[in-house]
């Protein structure tokens, strides 16, 4: 039973989704990205990778408190994906770039 609830649950988010809404809005979000942004290594690269990452995460709707159906989902959103590419683009940052560009494939 609990096994049908769960999928039952993400088809259900992903279907929402999936909808068209009439009358859509376009909302933009922004994150504010404090600390170390030049990494000098691939650890300090991945670091501010996975906070580039969590960021996109919180702009894209969902938080750290959010369920992790819906976080998965969010993550495998166009607003995600453009998210962290734009941001790793304006970083600008050859080490982070090397480790986004791998990771991504």
């Amino acid at each position: 039973m609990t096994v049908f609830f769960k999928t039952a649950a993400m088809v259900s988010i992903m279907a929402v989704f999936a909808m068209p809404v009439a009358n859509a809005q376009t909302v933009t979000s922004s994150v504010r990205l404090a600390g170390d942004l030049h990494p000098q290594s691939e650890d300090e690269a991945r670091i501010l990778l996975d906070r580039v990452k969590m960021a996109a995460t919180e702009a894209c709707g969902a938080s750290k408190f959010s369920v992790v159906g819906y976080s998965r989902a969010i993550r495998r959103s166009p607003c995600w994906q453009q998210s962290v590419s734009e941001a790793v683009a304006h970083i600008a940052n050859p080490v982070l770039s090397d480790v986004y560009s791998r990771e991504a494939q």
